[in-house]
Order: structure tokens, then C-alpha cells, then sequence
């Protein structure tokens, strides 16, 4: 990994409580909970992750996981392999 697909540590922590909890919402079928947190993981991705192949994925997997609501399996999916994407050493894991 190069130093460009760091995540700081900061950032890691904020989107990994992000997707957690919009993937618990989306399980208990709470649309109205996972929504902002999906769209603000997004947003925090946007902004804070450098420009890369890990920052696609992870706005990729919050938008997919957005799309799928109010499927509460497949958003909480989405989530769960978005938050595998920010802690994984390899981004295109």
C-alpha cells in the first residue's frame, strides 16, 4: 500500500462507526436512520479519503447501499463490505 491509500486514522474510525450503524439501521429496517448515515459516510469518503481506487469503492458501496434500502439485507451487505474496503490493506480487495 502506498502512502497515497492511507487511511488517517481519524477518518478510518469516523466511517467504520458510520457504515456500522447504518448497517444496524438498515437491519432493524430503520430507512430513516441508515439514509443520513449512508449519504454522510459518503460524504465523509468524498471529501477526506484521498483520491483513489479506495475512495471510489467506498463511495461506490455507500451508494449502492443507499440504492438498496429499503431492502434491509442488501443495504446492510452494501455496508458491511464498504467498511471491509476502508480497513482493508489492499483497496481493490
Amino acid at each position: 500500500m502506498t502512502d497515497s491509500d492511507e487511511v488517517p486514522h481519524d477518518v478510518r474510525a469516523s466511517l467504520d462507526q458510520l457504515l456500522a450503524e447504518a448497517r444496524a439501521a438498515a437491519e432493524r429496517g430503520d430507512v430513516d436512520t441508515a439514509r443520513p448515515l449512508l449519504e454522510t459516510a459518503e460524504t465523509v469518503a468524498t471529501h477526506k479519503l484521498p483520491a483513489g481506487e479506495r475512495r471510489d469503492r467506498v463511495r461506490w458501496g455507500c451508494a449502492a447501499a443507499l440504492d438498496a434500502l429499503p431492502n434491509a439485507d442488501l443495504a446492510a451487505a452494501y455496508a458491511t463490505a464498504t467498511a471491509d474496503v476502508v480497513g482493508a490493506s489492499d483497496p481493490s480487495l
